[in-house]
């Protein structure tokens, strides 16, 4: 079980969340988003890929950086392949689109904000 907490804009109120209570079907993911947080600046994902999976990250309007928790994975956009193992990042800035690969059972960390500010 992931928890969190997250200092919320404009305040000193401080959330927890369950992150298992948060689960996107739409992306298959767990997402802390302008919902939980009342900002819509910030957003994080907590992601889980099966070996051979493939999702798309695509930035549009969006700066993010993917944190590999676990797993082996690889990121192929435009012509860059970037090849991600346990504990490294990667910076993808605004208006990319990656094509993630795991090459094994992976667990990942997107943290994410809006550079440009629109509805979801």
């Amino acid at each position: 079980m992931y928890l969190l907490c997250c200092k919320i804009s404009g305040g000193a109120n401080t959330k927890l969340f369950d992150i298992r209570e948060l689960y996107n079907e739409e992306y298959g993911e767990y997402i802390v988003g302008p919902q939980e947080t009342e900002s819509q600046s910030l957003y994080l994902v907590c992601g889980e890929a099966k070996r051979g999976e493939e999702r798309e990250m695509a930035t549009v309007g969006h700066e993010e950086i993917l944190f590999l928790l676990s797993g082996s994975a690889t990121l192929l956009g435009g012509d860059k392949t970037i090849q991600l193992e346990p504990e490294q990042a990667v910076y993808m800035e605004s208006d990319e689109v990656f094509t993630f690969t795991a090459l094994t059972d992976c667990r990942y960390v997107v943290a994410g904000t809006h550079v440009t500010l629109h509805e979801h």
